[in-house]
């Protein structure tokens, strides 16, 4: 008896309709969908596309996460300022609804996202809400692309900078810690602290090293390791001294010598 055996017939998902209309979309558009939802103070049914609707929009108007930090920062501006206070506004009321959009965008956004959340964003705004227990202002430091990070220390400023993470850890030690940190980076931390304010800035209990001195560790460091190295030692030493260390081997080390620091300029040997 022949027997019949039914086939499988495998076909191509249908597209997300919502997807394609994005893609279809102009800056114009792209702008009216977030001034909609502004407006309402409803998360309408689009409003888990937002964050694709973001990545579009900066997508259509840069080639890249530089030139949209360089141009920005120079005072070029691509949309209006009517328009950037409307999407700042619209991440403030996302943030006190609790973050999703913001979250979605640190978290898989692409590069040319997060740059523009840096630039167009009030981060104080990220302060006050946490994903998994962390703050998502942390989130962005940690998932920032290295070449628009010295934008965000930049505009994170001196408060948010000294903001304790939940071990008690200022921010600024985040930034110390990560292993692609480069010298654009330092000069960054420069131009917002003086030497005398990273003094100063030490973890919640007050022990451990001050930020000035894992600055200046870490600026020898990038001379001698690998950045991966790097980022274990200073990690590992920034609030732990071991008893056993031999000061007075490490004291024949001759230090990096720092000639100036201020909010305005440094220059390191």
């Amino acid at each position: 008896m022949n027997m019949s055996i039914p086939m499988k017939i495998l076909r191509t998902p249908l597209p997300n309709a919502h997807l394609s209309r994005l893609e279809r979309c102009g800056a114009v558009e792209l702008l009216t969908l977030f001034e909609t939802c502004l407006k309402t103070g409803t998360k309408m049914p689009a409003y888990d596309l937002l964050p694709d609707a973001w990545g579009r929009l900066f997508s259509e108007l840069f080639l890249s996460a530089e030139e949209l930090v360089d141009e920005m920062q120079q005072g070029v501006h691509r949309i209006s300022d009517d328009n950037e206070r409307m999407l700042q506004e619209f991440i403030k009321a996302d943030c006190m609804s609790g973050g999703s959009f913001v979250t979605e965008v640190i978290k898989h956004g692409g590069k040319i996202d997060r740059a523009a959340l840096i630039m167009i964003a009030d981060l104080d705004d990220l302060t006050g809400i946490k994903h998994n227990g962390i703050m998502v202002l942390q989130m962005l430091i940690e998932a920032c692309d290295k070449r628009v990070r010295p934008a965000l220390v930049k505009r994170a400023g001196k408060r948010l900078l000294q903001i304790y993470d939940p071990r008690g850890i200022p921010l600024i030690f985040i930034i110390f810690g990560l292993c692609d940190l480069c010298e654009e980076d330092l000069d960054a931390i420069a131009s917002v602290f003086s030497k005398d304010e990273l003094k100063n800035i030490m973890s919640r209990s007050r022990t451990g090293k001050s930020a000035f001195d894992v600055y200046t560790n870490v600026s020898a460091s990038m001379k001698r390791y690998p950045p991966t190295e790097r980022n274990a030692s200073m990690v590992r030493n920034a609030f732990y001294v071991p008893a056993s260390k031999d000061l007075r081997k490490e004291g024949s080390e001759k230090p990096v010598r720092i000639k100036k620091i201020s909010g305005l300029h440094k220059e390191r040997e």
